[in-house]
């Protein structure tokens, strides 16, 4: 549109060389038309930067969530590793027991059949 415009301004102005209101009237419409495209681009550019503006700002919450929950995970596995070996250490000591109580019963059954 803005080329057929363009186009028209060139021919009247080819045309009407001498009458100089109807080419100010078209340079006042060119310029406002201009106008009207910067005032759009100024527009876009204004939501681009609160979009940006947004986005950053969920980049940071999403980074920060995934360092707490990495945090959160270390302390977990740090949790199940102490289970672990208390878990081993309690069967250690259950084996050690029921071996020290297998010679017990042993040494007693000897000495009752002795007897």
């Amino acid at each position: 549109m803005s080329k057929y415009r363009e186009q028209m301004f060139r021919l009247l102005m080819a045309s009407k060389k001498d009458d100089p209101g109807i080419i100010m009237k078209l340079k006042e419409q060119h310029s406002k038309e201009l106008q009207a495209h910067v005032d759009q681009i100024t527009e876009m550019a204004a939501v681009m930067r609160k979009a940006i503006e947004i986005d950053e700002q969920q980049g940071c919450k999403e980074q920060e969530r995934i360092f707490q929950l990495e945090q959160e995970n270390k302390g977990l596995r740090e949790i199940l590793q102490i289970t672990r070996e208390s878990f081993l250490n309690l069967r250690k000591d259950d084996v050690s027991e029921s071996t020290s109580l297998s010679a017990l019963v042993t040494n007693s059954d000897l000495s009752l059949r002795k007897s």
